[in-house]
């Protein structure tokens, strides 16, 4: 029972460890979707550096979303996060902090292992997106304690591959305006074709 209530809490560190400061730097920095700069000159488009920079720190963070903090610093604070996959909708950086909160918890609760992968990840500038095809993957606690005899600790990757089952498998759009910020983030759900 000890060694359970340990690993509980060792989850929820990692859960809920999210950058405090970025999302104060963040918030700092509140202001309009669209800057005044960008209303000037008609264009709410990023230029190239702006929108790889939104590319390469998504790149960058995203597989690592279930064990460290994601950077906050890239989201504007009145981000739009559109979830079709649960139909919800939500207004602003704190809403969005707690909807990847709660996935972490849920993918950590689920799983005794769990994975973001991107398949695949590509910048649009005709239209100010970053697009990412994705799955969730994990190995169900109950699998691990029923044949972890079978488990090489030392070769985990290996058995990722050919044990996990999916949990999620989606497409995202990540809308970026001309000063670099994703204002919005539309996920959608991809059938899996396995089941």
């Amino acid at each position: 029972m000890l060694l359970f209530i340990s690993y509980l809490l060792s989850k929820f560190v990692i859960i809920f460890s999210f950058s405090k400061p970025a999302l104060e730097e963040v918030q700092e920095n509140k202001g309009n979707l669209f800057t005044e700069d960008s209303k000037k000159t008609h264009s709410n488009k990023p230029s190239p550096e702006k929108l790889t920079h939104v590319y390469n720190v998504l790149g960058e963070t995203l597989p690592t979303l279930f064990i460290q903090p994601l950077d906050y610093t890239i989201y504007h604070p009145d981000v739009i996060f559109e979830d079709h996959i649960r139909n919800i909708k939500t207004v602003g950086l704190y809403s969005y902090v707690k909807q990847v909160a709660l996935l972490r918890t849920i993918g950590h609760l689920k799983f005794a292992y769990v994975k973001f992968e991107i398949l695949k990840i590509t910048q649009h500038p005709e239209d100010s997106t970053v697009k990412i095809r994705w799955r969730i993957r994990g190995i169900s606690a109950l699998r691990v304690m029923l044949t972890f005899w079978k488990y090489k600790l030392w070769n985990y990757k290996e058995i990722f591959d050919n044990q996990t089952e999916s949990w999620y498998d989606g497409f995202s759009t990540f809308y970026v305006n001309s000063d670099g910020q994703v204002v919005k983030h539309v996920a959608d759900k991809v059938s899996n074709i396995n089941k």
